[in-house]
């Protein structure tokens, strides 16, 4: 005789993704995850797509409005009751968008399974460089994280990335390269390109510098940077140097007109510092600039002595002011 499908209870699973869930729940969804290897990894990627989505929509999920807009959308059963696993994640799924439809099996009667997936991670002040197993290139900035699956699958290939890397991408025209960022997608029509795509940043960067791509549908092509937005609109920059914004990749730092702030953060992350600016009417202030192997001391004092500005160290953070006036 089959033994039946796994059961989970769909509202306990909800809230162990949006962490609103009671020490119960907790342990209820662990102990049904259990040692199951396959489904631990299956968890962790839909976890992974309702962080992302929600980051994307700048709010937390409120999961009962989310079930009531699927109810009200497909109809069907309730909430109340017990669910195989087959149909909760293609529930949750639905909910979230298509994000995450991928993460479903063909089959409605197997248990949903997600690929094997691998994660490279920087810390704050290193880069490295990685080779996937289609040949694609990565080289990862400082404090950026990086899953691929481990295996491609036959009709694409997916990559999700949180920070900022440069892609050197093998061409498939049978399997399309794409990028995967809290804000969207980028797809690679045999290039080369740049993303910058930190979770702090308003708007995430994608500059091509060989061949082409698509970002949300818009085609860019060589020599083009565009912006993302958090809303999703997509801005072409004009004037823009593609080789500034890869030139981390060379090891410098380029700075064109970045509001201070900005500089700041990039700054902390290239030297593993806490870096902050005071002031806010300081922070937009311009930064122009470009750094190699210069000490971290003498890129401040260059920097603030070009805004008016003066920085102080508290241990590991630089704080950074505007220069006091003699009365």
């Amino acid at each position: 005789m089959t033994p039946p499908l796994p059961t989970i209870d769909l509202d306990a699973l909800a809230r162990y993704l949006d962490g609103t869930a009671s020490p119960e729940d907790n342990a209820a969804v662990e102990a049904w995850i259990g040692t199951d290897p396959a489904r631990r990894a299956a968890v962790a990627t839909l976890q992974a797509a309702w962080d992302a989505d929600a980051r994307r929509l700048g709010e937390r999920y409120d999961v009962d409005a989310a079930w009531s807009r699927f109810e009200t959308r497909y109809g069907g059963p309730k909430r109340s009751g017990r669910w195989n696993v087959a149909i909760s994640a293609a529930i949750v799924a639905a909910v979230m968008g298509a994000g995450a439809a991928w993460w479903l099996g063909r089959d409605a009667r197997s248990v949903a399974q997600a690929p094997a997936m691998r994660e490279y991670a920087t810390p704050r002040g290193r880069r490295a460089v990685l080779r996937l197993l289609d040949g694609t290139e990565i080289t990862l900035n400082a404090d950026s994280k990086l899953r691929a699956p481990v295996t491609f699958a036959a009709r694409q290939r997916d990559v999700y990335l949180e920070g900022e890397a440069y892609f050197s991408v093998v061409h498939d025209a049978a399997r399309p390269f794409i990028v995967h960022t809290a804000g969207g997608a980028i797809q690679d029509i045999g290039t080369r390109f740049g993303v910058h795509a930190y979770g702090d940043a308003e708007r995430e960067r994608v500059a091509v510098v060989e061949g082409a791509v698509a970002l949300a549908g818009t085609p860019l092509r060589a020599g083009q940077v565009a912006t993302l937005s958090r809303a999703g609109t997509i801005h072409v920059l004009r004037n823009a140097r593609v080789a500034d914004e890869v030139a981390w990749t060379r090891g410098r730092l380029v700075f064109t007109n970045v509001p201070l702030e900005e500089a700041a953060e990039r700054l902390g992350r290239w030297y593993d510092l806490d870096v902050r600016v005071t002031d806010p009417a300081l922070a937009r202030r311009p930064v122009t600039g470009s750094y190699g192997d210069e000490p971290v001391a003498q890129v401040l004092t260059l920097i603030t002595a070009a805004v008016g500005a003066r920085y102080e160290w508290q241990g590991r953070t630089v704080a950074i002011s505007t220069t006091q006036r003699a009365p």
